[in-house]
């Protein structure tokens, strides 16, 4: 337990030199380039190739809500633009049908809205009376759970018949370790699980090996493959992350289970790919039938005790979590290539019964039969391969974003970790063609933009940065500027008249653009005096179609992936259980949109 806490207290000093190793030098995200600075390009679009240059190269339009076609068959018709040669569909970009979303198919935690910061029930690490697999208290009734936890039922304690569930006191997000094990326990024939560095680690890591205890004991030949993303300075152990995983495996007799751990990055500035790139995609998809996808990293300190950092994620069933597989499968691929041939990939094997070499590739899992459509869900699946895996364009993630926000007509909302980047640069990196659509939304529409973004130094327990060092002040001077080059592109002449009112500029971001930091409840800092961390990933456009998935808005260059979804019924659910809730605390702190009396935009110095 030590190790693993002193591990994790390393992280903070790492990121921050990670973040001047990875912004000094190299090519500018996608993102970066607005289409006004962005030049016309001839030829085959290339990985550094930007966004904005795309999109005006090769025609690319936003889908058009009144049209009859619906919007996620434009999008993709779009995205396929970027792409002449078909080689990433249904990998980068994937429009399935008939898919479900369950009941409790979102997935936010602390889910504990309206409540004060000192009351979120928690359960430490550290505990001594506890099975030694979860670490969580025994217990019969809520009685049982001391600081207000609630009593709920697990998995058997390993060893235990089938069916003997036990009951232990949960936390405000201990629930997650049922989803990612139930998960994982069900597989009938493979998993896929992507993750970034550290391995899962205490809680997470007991649930993740007690599943895989119960898909020996069931006998079925189970694949299961895990990326985990990995950064410069340290390296991710695959070697010894498969040990803690497996640990109880081969006293398990008629296992017929093979799981195989792989640390990559695919990127360094110093390499031709001229950037930094790694696995950052947050993935559990099982025989290409179900899957869990978002934000949420597995780590237990920053997730399921003190000053935990709000996440969200989904869980799908149908074909939208084959295009999850495939996804996974494509970094797999790029792995075997080089693996023995790049120090910044490693690769460890376990097979029940048989001695398997640490470097051989595991065999790729028969390709995935659709599933049967259960369900009346489009979603289409976006991703990025990031720099070093290709050298084509394979950003469809960020492009399908540009696109939508493009096609709103009455809101955009917008909940993240920051819009800008800012460790180890003299500048603020902005998503400037991303920026370019929130302006073209501003100036042709009458409707509403809201953006919440995490608190100033947010961080967790592990160290792990939850704030880019970007205030809300330098976002909204940004925003601000890029609506005035608009305006004075419009008439040149606008910046030389003797004002008789108010600026029209100010007036425009302040009644119309809704700025907030993070809250869930009353209080603004945690008891601690740690700022509150929020690192999910969410947009929506016209209360109708939204995206959940692992890519931040900030520019930046890794492998991610996510989910476009456009259902009334999905829509109106994330409405009600996480925006409503998020914004009616959030904008007690709201520093721009109408009512308020003090506007940042009007505030922040030119």
């Amino acid at each position: 337990m030590s190790l693993a806490f002193a591990r994790m207290a390393s992280r903070a000093g790492c990121l921050i030199l990670l973040g001047v190793l990875g912004s000094c030098g190299g090519a500018l995200p996608n993102v970066a380039i607005s289409r006004h600075q962005a030049e016309r390009f001839y030829g085959t679009p290339t990985a550094m190739t930007s966004v904005a240059s795309l999109v005006r190269a090769r025609g690319i339009q936003v889908p058009d809500e009144s049209s009859p076609v619906p919007l996620l068959e434009q999008l993709q018709a779009e995205l396929a633009k970027s792409d002449p040669s078909g080689a990433y569909a249904g990998i980068t970009y994937d429009l399935t049908r008939g898919n479900v979303l369950g009941r409790d198919w979102l997935i936010q935690s602390p889910n504990r809205w309206g409540r004060p910061a000192s009351d979120l029930p928690y359960y430490p690490l550290d505990c001594k009376d506890c099975d030694r697999d979860i670490l969580l208290p025994s217990c019969s009734t809520d009685t049982d759970c001391a600081g207000g936890g609630v009593c709920g039922t697990i998995w058997p304690l390993p060893g235990s018949p089938r069916g003997a569930d036990r009951k232990v006191c949960f936390g405000h997000s201990d629930a997650l370790l049922v989803d990612v094990h139930d998960l994982v326990a069900a597989a009938r024939q493979s998993v896929d699980i992507n993750l970034l560095q550290p391995a899962p680690d205490t809680r997470f890591l007991g649930a993740l090996r007690d599943a895989l205890n119960d898909l020996a004991r069931s006998r079925r030949p189970v694949s299961v493959r895990i990326i985990v993303g990995q950064y410069p300075p340290d390296e991710a152990n695959a070697s010894a992350f498969l040990s803690e995983l497996t640990s109880e495996l081969r006293d398990i007799p008629g296992a017929r289970l093979t799981v195989s751990v792989a640390a990559m990055r695919s990127c360094a500035v110093t390499e031709d790919c001229d950037s930094y790139s790694w696995n950052h995609a947050k993935i559990v998809t099982v025989d290409g039938r179900e899957a869990m996808v978002g934000g949420h990293n597995m780590w237990s300190p920053d997730y399921l005790v003190d000053n935990p950092v709000h996440d969200l994620s989904m869980r799908v069933r149908g074909p939208a979590a084959a295009s999850a597989s495939r996804f996974a499968d494509r970094l797999w691929q790029y792995v075997c290539a080089s693996v023995g041939k790049k120090a910044s990939i490693s690769l460890a094997n376990f097979a029940s019964g048989q001695s398997v070499p640490a470097n051989e590739c595991p065999v790729a899992p028969a390709p995935i039969s659709p599933s049967r459509a259960a369900g009346g869900v489009p979603i289409l699946a976006v991703g990025r391969l990031g720099a070093g895996i290709t050298k084509d364009f394979a950003n469809q993630s960020e492009l399908a974003r540009d696109l939508m926000l493009g096609a709103a007509q009455h809101s955009i909302r917008i909940v993240q970790q920051d819009l800008g980047f800012s460790f180890g640069r003299a500048d603020t990196l902005f998503p400037d063609s991303t920026i370019d659509r929130l302006v073209d939304f501003l100036r042709r529409r009458d409707g509403h933009i809201y953006i919440v973004l995490s608190n100033l130094g947010a961080a967790g327990n592990s160290g792990s940065t939850y704030s880019n060092g970007v205030t809300l002040e330098a976002l909204a001077r940004h925003l601000r500027d890029a609506v005035q080059r608009r305006v004075e592109a419009k008439d040149p002449l606008s910046r030389y008249e003797i004002r008789r009112g108010p600026d029209p500029v100010n007036a425009l971001l302040c009644e119309r653009v809704h700025l907030a930091p993070f809250r869930f409840g009353p209080d603004a800092t945690w008891p601690s005096g740690k700022t509150i961390s929020n690192h999910s990933k969410l947009w929506m456009v016209d209360d109708r179609v939204f995206y959940i998935g692992s890519d931040n808005m900030y520019p930046v260059n890794l492998q991610e992936f996510g989910y476009i979804v456009d259902d009334k019924k999905a829509a109106a659910d994330i409405l009600d259980a996480y925006w409503k809730p998020l914004w009616q605390w959030s904008q007690r702190a709201v520093v721009s949109g109408e009512g308020v009396e003090k506007c940042i935009f009007r505030e922040v110095k030119q």
